[in-house]
């Protein structure tokens, strides 16, 4: 803009003489005005000048915004491609995620339907012929969940369709709970037969061993009682005028013979007895081993199931974080098709939407990291799960082997002690029969030989052979009262049996000793 030139009035007394006043002091007046609008002049030209400038810094801001609009267009293009693969990615996880779970539903599901098998209860649920579409949709998945995505729809029908099986598996527990109660059961009443069976083959040892003592003791009081005999053999040499009836001494013989005989036959049917429950017991000791391991087998298949129980449990986190990625998925679409609608207006928040895209990708990059650290923790989970189960089953099955290595000693112990008890038993039986039928032969000859060598009267010999028979049955009582005193009080000790039997061996002696001495 070109300046303003006014030329410059001069208003000095000496060229204004002449002149009026009145137009000297317009003229003054003018030139007064005139500096006023020179003075207006620069003012406005230096808003010119300083307009013009701030059109240039305009034009050229302009230019630098038209580039950085480029450029942002640019950046919001490379920013969709990127959402776009980053949701195919997501998408494509989701499916893998989907995949996983319907194999582990699938896994779940045999596993459920095996154990309500074994506890009797059928479960629809699909079998291996299934599992080859493992992570894919169904068309009926697609037709009633159109509006959820793939992934989601997939775990939520698989979720669906175990929940369905709940009830029967709970049935199934219930089951299990009852028959765990019925084996709690058997087992307490199992182990308090088996402390009864071992109380009562500790009695019957000790009985056994009591039993022993008393056939010593009685070998005892049968040589006591061959003394008494011997005196008696004295006194009936004694007896000339005295004859005895041979038929009455066989008659007496063979009755204390089948005496003998009916103790021996009921000693060999309590032995059979003692047999019999050792058999029953090796039974229930075999049954109660089968019972043990199948005990150990459902154990072993309630841990399996609580490690499924586990793992189900640490992956729900993880289904409700891909539920979360897929809506903020969503919203990230629907934030992309707003910026394309208000693209004019993107120029003022483009900072605000850069800050914004990198929290969200920092919060993806931690919400990844997290779910990788997820699923390395939970994979050490699993392998330190996998190898507590297999240290805990070779505990157990070392344990029950050393049980029935334990329990097999003691069976052929006790059957060894049975055989030696038996064994014992028939040599005391032998020894002690074998003795007392040698003396008894012995006692017949020398009686009959008495008879034979001097004959005695028929009244005294009646009388002698009449006490001699009243005096073996009353030994023969006192032994039946000793023997249903000992099986009515427990076994006795040796201390107790010796005295017992001394004092039936004095009695017998005294006896012997206040028979009369009748003379010829």
């Amino acid at each position: 803009m070109a300046a303003l030139n006014i030329a410059k009035i001069v208003l000095d007394k000496d060229s204004w003489e002449n002149i009026p006043p009145m137009v000297f002091k317009s003229f003054q007046a003018t030139a007064a005005n005139m500096n006023g609008i020179k003075k207006w002049a620069d003012v406005y030209e230096g808003r010119a000048k300083s307009q013009s400038e701030s059109m240039s810094k305009y034009e050229e801001k302009l230019a630098m915004l038209e580039r950085n609009l480029g450029v942002l267009q640019e950046r919001s293009e490379a920013i969709t491609q990127n959402m776009t693969a980053a949701s195919e990615l997501g998408r494509q996880q989701a499916m893998t995620c989907a995949g996983g779970f319907q194999r582990m539903e699938r896994c779940v599901a045999v596993m459920f339907k095996h154990f309500g098998r074994t506890f009797g209860v059928e479960m629809d649920l699909p079998g291996r012929q299934d599992w080859a579409g493992a992570g894919k949709p169904h068309e009926e998945v697609l037709t009633e969940d159109a509006d959820l995505p793939p992934g989601v729809a997939i775990m939520q029908t698989s979720g669906m369709r175990l929940e369905k099986e709940l009830d029967t598996l709970e049935l199934a527990f219930h089951r299990w709970d009852a028959m765990q109660a019925e084996d709690r059961e058997r087992h307490q009443s199992v182990h308090a037969s088996i402390e009864e069976l071992r109380s009562v083959a500790e009695r019957s040892s000790e009985r056994i061993l009591s039993w022993r003592e008393l056939l010593k003791e009685s070998s005892h009081a049968i040589d006591s009682l061959g003394g008494a005999l011997a005196q008696m053999q004295t006194a009936v040499q004694e007896l000339h005028a005295t004859r005895v009836q041979h038929h009455d001494v066989e008659s007496a013989v063979r009755q204390k013979g089948e005496e003998l005989e009916s103790l021996h036959r009921l000693t060999e049917q309590s032995m059979d007895k003692l047999y019999h429950r050792v058999e029953e017991h090796v039974s229930e000791v075999q049954r109660l081993i089968l019972e043990i391991s199948r005990q150990t087998d459902e154990r072993i298949e309630d841990h399996s199931n609580q490690v499924a129980k586990m793992v189900e449990g640490h992956m729900n986190p993880l289904n409700a974080y891909l539920n979360t990625m897929h809506v903020k998925t969503d919203v990230m679409r629907v934030d992309i098709d707003k910026l394309r609608d208000q693209a004019p207006r993107l120029v003022s928040k483009i900072e605000e939407i850069m800050n914004r895209l990198t929290d969200v990708d920092e919060e993806h990059k931690s919400k990844g990291s997290e779910l990788d650290s997820a699923i390395d923790g939970l994979s050490n989970q699993m392998a330190s799960h996998v190898q507590r189960y297999d240290e805990q089953h070779t505990g157990l099955s070392m344990l029950l082997k050393d049980m029935s290595d334990s329990l097999d000693t003691r069976i052929a112990e006790i059957r060894v002690c049975a055989e030696r008890t038996a064994e014992s038993l028939e040599l005391v039986k032998r020894e002690d029969l074998s003795g007392l039928a040698r003396e008894l032969l012995t006692l017949d000859q020398k009686v009959a030989k008495w008879v034979h060598a001097t004959p005695l009267p028929a009244k005294i010999s009646e009388a002698r052979l009449y006490s001699l028979e009243a005096r073996l049955a009353d030994e023969m009582d006192a032994r039946l009262a000793l023997e249903s005193k000992v099986r009515r009080h427990g076994p006795l000790t040796p201390r107790m049996t010796r005295s017992e039997d001394s004092d039936l061996a004095i009695g017998s002696v005294s006896t012997v000793d206040e028979l009369p001495l009748l003379g010829p």
